[in-house]
């Protein structure tokens, strides 16, 4: 009766894990989305940093290379190193100001006041851009209050660890792309943002917070009936690095899922999804540890969920044109196990902090 039981909810958890894989692979696949019927707007790049001066020139360079130009306002969080000395030396296409407040929110707050053109977008310092960045962005924006673009993690060096990064994270863009596509998703990348600046809000953000300034905003624009559109043109894709080590990875995971608490109803039911199926299949597998005859179930589990978590990354692969070889088909999913088990145990055990601000 307990051992017909326990095949059920692992039945259970497979099949609902099994549509949320259909659902998401079948509406996010790049398409052409709608152009405006309006001459593009003049767009500013807010760029919000603390200490980014190894990063910040080689962005700075993508900006002045756009085919649509644009404005840039660099925004200063109390670096200690060179980082305003960077963005002065850029040229005066790139006006650097300070904060007035700790924070990426109270940078991006200062900025928000400072834009004079009808659309800002938000981007993070270590991102590299496509000289027709801006023009796939601003041509997403009819209707909307907000343009969400890809974020892609390149596997430099091209080793099985930073390839594993870019696949699941290719994999976590996959879902949005498509929830945002359904209307369902308020969430997306504060790296690689676009919003109209009238409708930014700003009183939204939640300053006392250390991080999540992307989700608090366009949480507030769902709630406030706002349109918020993705952007699936190749163009609009910002590229950046995978993290060193694993301690690092499950600090940035421990961040973001502790903003779930003030999103929108689908990223919470996503990252309780998430924490189940692995937590699940983790106490399957201690189970079958202590007794023998729990091997063939954990087996199961564990062997239908790669297949599933398979179909996610190839079609991560093909949506970013990312390196993948069969070693990583392999070790994808008892990896992501360790990513999702370690970024909780950050979490409850109240460890994650963003740039020496404790979360």
């Amino acid at each position: 009766m307990v051992e017909g039981l326990v095949i059920l909810i692992v039945a259970g958890i497979l099949a609902e894990y099994a549509m949320f894989v259909w659902r998401t692979v079948s509406t996010s696949r790049f398409g052409n989305d709608p152009t405006s019927a309006f001459e593009r707007p003049q767009l500013t790049v807010l760029i919000p940093c603390r200490n980014e001066a190894e990063n910040l020139g080689a962005l700075l360079h993508d900006l002045a290379g756009q085919t649509h130009p644009v404005q840039v306002l660099v925004i200063d969080d109390h670096s200690e190193d060179g980082t305003r000395q960077v963005a002065e030396q850029s040229g005066p296409a790139v006006r650097c100001i300070s904060s007035n407040g700790i924070g990426k929110k109270a940078a991006l707050a200062t900025g928000h006041a400072e834009v004079q053109t009808p659309w800002m977008a938000t981007l993070d310092a270590d991102v590299r851009l496509e000289p027709g960045w801006a023009a796939a962005m601003l041509s997403a924006t009819a209707n909307s209050s907000a343009v969400l673009g890809p974020v892609a993690l390149v596997a430099e060096p091209n080793d099985s660890w930073e390839r594993f990064q870019a696949l699941e994270y290719g994999a976590m863009m996959v879902w949005i792309a498509s929830g945002v596509r359904q209307g369902k998703l308020a969430m997306g990348s504060g790296a690689n943002s676009l919003y109209a600046t009238a409708e930014y809000p700003v009183d939204a953000l939640h300053p006392e917070q250390a991080s999540g300034d992307d989700g608090f905003a366009l949480v507030a624009l769902k709630r406030r009936g706002k349109r918020i559109a993705w952007c699936g043109k190749s163009g609009a894709i910002a590229v950046t690095r995978p993290v060193p080590s694993w301690k690092e990875l499950w600090q940035q995971r421990a961040r973001w899922a502790s903003k779930t608490g003030g999103q929108d109803a689908l990223t919470k039911r996503a990252a309780t999804r998430v924490a189940v199926h692995h937590m699940g299949g983790i106490a399957i597998l201690g189970l079958s540890l202590a007794d023998p005859r729990g091997w063939p179930l954990a087996l199961a589990f564990w062997s239908v969920k790669a297949l599933l978590d398979g179909r996610m990354i190839r079609s991560a692969a093909r949506m970013f044109g990312l390196a993948m070889c069969p070693i990583d088909r392999l070790t994808f999913t008892p990896r992501y196990a360790m990513l999702v088990f370690g970024a909780w145990w950050e979490l409850l055990a109240q460890r994650v902090d963003w740039k020496g601000r404790r979360i």
